[in-house]
């Protein structure tokens, strides 16, 4: 059962109306607003708890927080969600800072180009390159990590890296990813009717938003449908009152099926990217997640 925490926190969410800024109707609207408030910044909190630095890396800015007054350990780049059209908010930030204690990371964080503005063409020109720096620099030991349509960009830069020959990254952590933009699978239904944040309708409305000129199953848009051969061992959180679970269920049998089965870890009764929020279930998946990592680490070493 659920903990009252996140009882309430799916209440809350309801009554506030989130999934309905999805709405075909409203999308122009939520965008126009993310725009104005524009993408949120490092707190100052975590500006006293680490060394935060910004850089202009192929003309978006890239924040980098490595921890102060000791070593960082691993590399970490992360993509935040916000179905390629929403900014990084406040709660991505605390993710960020809860990685980073917990794994004595250096996080790459990049302000990536959104939708409907630039294509992911655009995107993916911002992106790679970074990527293909950080996997170079840091070969066996990055972890690239995202959160929902973040969570599909990393499969995407991991797929493509591999396809142009870069390293490996040492593991992929897809957190209540989104990896089928047709939102076709009709487990979806039934969760439509329960899911607080995400509406199949918003999504489906989404999808082309996304996609622009490609077809909305090519594997830049949709890596559920992309050669998953070849990669590093991967985590994928999901719970089960979000639309987006079915994707998580598909991508664990596909990759399976290409012998690299995930850790998988599904929560009953979780919402969206719930390891995002302050709850009692979203502090054992962080724990999950750092233990995921240190493992990753400890087989890549023991090989060696």
């Amino acid at each position: 059962m659920p903990s009252f925490q996140a009882r309430a926190l799916g209440v809350v969410i309801s009554l506030i109306g989130v999934r309905r800024m999805w709405d075909p109707e409203r999308l122009e609207r939520t965008i126009s607003k993310d725009r104005r408030k524009g993408a949120a910044q490092p707190s100052a909190g975590l500006e006293r708890r680490f060394v935060v630095r910004k850089e202009q890396v192929m003309g978006q800015d890239v924040f980098t927080l490595s921890p102060s007054g000791r070593l960082a350990r691993r590399p970490i780049l992360y993509l935040h969600g916000g179905g390629f059209v929403m900014s990084i908010t406040e709660p991505h930030w605390g993710f960020i800072g809860e990685m980073a204690d917990q794994l004595d990371a250096i996080m790459t964080v990049p302000i990536y180009p959104l939708a409907p503005e630039c294509s992911m063409d655009d995107t993916l020109a911002a992106l790679v390159p970074l990527y293909t720096n950080l996997v170079r620099q840091y070969p066996d030991t990055l972890t690239i990590m995202g959160d929902s349509s973040g969570a599909n960009l990393a499969l995407v830069l991991a797929t493509i890296g591999r396809d142009q020959g870069s390293p490996l990254p040492a593991q992929i952590v897809l957190i209540s990813p989104g990896v089928d933009f047709s939102f076709s699978d009709p487990a979806q239904l039934a969760i439509d009717k329960v899911d607080p944040i995400l509406s199949l309708r918003g999504l489906r409305a989404l999808g082309p938003i996304h996609a622009g000129s490609y077809d909305i199953r090519d594997p830049k848009i949709s890596p559920l449908f992309a050669n998953l051969r070849g990669l590093p061992s991967v985590a994928i959180f999901t719970g089960t009152r979000d639309l987006l679970n079915p994707d998580a269920r598909a991508l664990r049998t596909a990759l399976t099926a290409v012998g690299n089965p995930p850790v998988f870890f599904e929560y009953p009764d979780m919402l969206h990217v719930w390891p995002l929020f302050p709850l009692p279930e979203a502090g054992r998946a962080r724990h999950q997640i750092a233990d995921f990592v240190k493992q990753c680490e400890q087989a890549v070493t023991a090989s060696v």
